[in-house]
């Protein structure tokens, strides 16, 4: 059956050059920053989903030197504008790979990457292909590698985002793409990962905020007399619980 994707993505540079601040775009520089926190020098790096390479860009403007770093997207024409904006990286090896996430035709289990991410992919490939993505995902990684998996929490009270629904060739038509906290993690249960840590990366108030302990609640109140709602939306995510978040980051093995 002939598989349907969406293929569009955040450009969060774009936006902050507009001086358009949101909690969404921030959530995708500090995913970034977060694998930079993570990684030791010389981890070989594997981008499933890489979009524009902006993992790579934040590794590499920050001087960290992975052992290697390799870029897959299905859209040949964004992996030929990678392969030309980041021509003159030196200092360790840089790929990027045309790829169809769910049918690759690269052999997969050669990278045994030590750090294996995609970040806001998983609803873009339709929700019918979720087990081939999860295992074609685990396949990039050596024994004992650490994986991050970003994706929205469904909630069916606010619904998905306007390009994670479509129809998707399952035969459902027109449809939310994204996945339930609990239904996700059932999945990537049985795919055969070890969670090791959930964070949310943004939250809204509504959902967390009746939550919170008197702790919580008092460094809520201090961000919350300076920030602007969609920092503190950042700032907050990490804190509670990740089903309550919007949006959650899986640490996986």
């Amino acid at each position: 059956m002939t598989k349907v994707y969406d293929t569009t993505d955040l450009d969060p540079l774009a936006t902050f050059e507009r001086h358009v601040f949101h909690r969404d775009q921030f959530a995708h520089y500090l995913r970034w920053t977060h694998v930079l926190r993570e990684a030791k020098i010389g981890d070989k790096v594997v981008d499933f989903g890489c979009g524009r390479g902006n993992l790579l860009e934040v590794l590499y403007r920050n001087r960290f030197k992975p052992g290697w770093y390799v870029g897959m997207d299905i859209r040949e024409k964004t992996i030929a504008s990678n392969i030309e904006r980041f021509a003159g990286i030196t200092g360790f090896p840089v790929r990027f790979l045309a790829q169809d996430l769910i049918e690759p035709t690269y052999d997969l289990t050669a990278l045994r990457a030590d750090k294996v991410c995609s970040f806001e992919v998983l609803e873009h490939v339709g929700k019918q292909n979720v087990d081939q993505f999860l295992a074609n995902f685990k396949r990039c990684g050596r024994d004992g590698a650490t994986y991050y998996l970003s994706t929205p929490n469904y909630d069916p009270q606010v619904g998905a985002a306007d390009n994670h629904t479509y129809d998707s060739g399952d035969g459902r038509g027109v449809q939310p793409q994204e996945w339930g906290h609990a239904e996700l993690g059932v999945r990537i249960d049985d795919a055969g990962f070890k969670v090791v840590a959930k964070y949310g990366t943004f939250a809204s108030q509504k959902d967390y905020k009746k939550h919170l302990t008197p702790a919580q609640a008092e460094v809520f109140k201090q961000l919350h007399a300076y920030y602007d709602a969609n920092l503190v939306s950042n700032i907050m995510a990490p804190i509670v619980d990740a089903s309550l978040a919007r949006n959650c980051l899986w640490v996986l093995q």
